[in-house]
């Protein structure tokens, strides 16, 4: 994996997420604070959002860490790590085991949904760090959220906004969940021109324009206290991450990461 964060008009290229994120540091505050509370990070958006919590689930857990894995929506039913049975035991023992823990309730179809806000808040002090897939798009790497998602768990510390660069030159209703939704927002505030010739082919700028309108923004007015920071997935080569550092700066952010290579990791797999 190639990870690349912006910070204050800087650009560092790191090995992993952890350093990028600022998380030794993030976490020691929130201990100075609330000693042993765990630090929450939710995931929203679409196009890598499950790969990015394996990675940093081993990240975690290489330090030393407990490492709580929930959702609030629906994800995949974990290979390993699993724990379906809405015991809090079973988490704790999971933990102290494999230092990671994968919590749901069946859902059919192979996955599982959110166990519920009162098992939800019980787990959370099991472990040291939670990460919370709190959006779904079907696996594609363009969304925009329905009328009541992201699910965001009040308890977060931090909101990562994930969107997928392989829809850039690509049709946006092949590769865009929720598409009737994605024109209203680029009519509103997008180019003008987006479906010049009659199919909207998605641009660099309109990759921006619904990464801010469709998640950066109303998560911030929702979380106004806590870092909501755009990742962009997929930036597999070195033009990509020139495009995101573009992206980053035609967008005002202070903050962001330029990630890729996932799908060649060695934790892409892990649950």
């Amino acid at each position: 994996m190639k990870v690349y964060y912006y910070n204050e008009d800087k650009w560092t290229e790191s090995g992993d997420l952890w350093q990028a994120l600022s998380l030794d540091a993030r976490m020691k505050r929130l201990r100075a604070v609330r000693e042993n509370a765990p630090y929450v990070i939710s995931f929203t958006g679409a196009g890598g959002k499950t790969s990015l919590i394996r990675r940093l689930a081993c990240e975690g857990r290489e330090r030393g860490l407990k490492v709580l894995v929930v959702t609030t929506t629906h994800m995949f039913r974990p290979k390993q790590y699993g724990v379906l049975t809405r015991s809090k035991g079973d988490v704790r023992r999971m933990l102290q085991k494999e230092s990671i823990a994968v919590v749901g309730k069946e859902a059919g179809e192979l996955k599982i949904t959110f166990v519920g806000t009162w098992f939800y808040e019980q787990i959370c002090p099991l472990a040291d760090l939670v990460l919370v897939e709190a959006d779904g798009s079907r696996r594609l790497p363009l969304k925009v959220p329905g009328v009541n998602e992201p699910v965001v768990p009040k308890n977060s510390h931090m909101v990562l906004s994930v969107l997928g660069l392989s829809a850039l030159d690509q049709p946006a209703e092949k590769l865009c969940f929720r598409a009737e939704q994605a024109e209203e927002i680029m009519r509103a505030h997008g180019r003008p021109d987006y479906k010049d010739g009659g199919q909207w082919i998605v641009s660099p700028g309109d990759v921006a324009c619904l990464m801010q309108h469709a998640y950066l923004y109303p998560i911030r007015v929702r979380y106004p206290s806590i870092p909501v920071i755009p990742v962009f997935n997929q930036a597999d080569e070195p033009a990509q991450v020139q495009t995101v550092r573009g992206l980053l700066d035609a967008m005002g952010e202070k903050r962001g990461i330029a990630c890729g290579q996932l799908r060649f990791d060695p934790c892409v797999d892990l649950f």
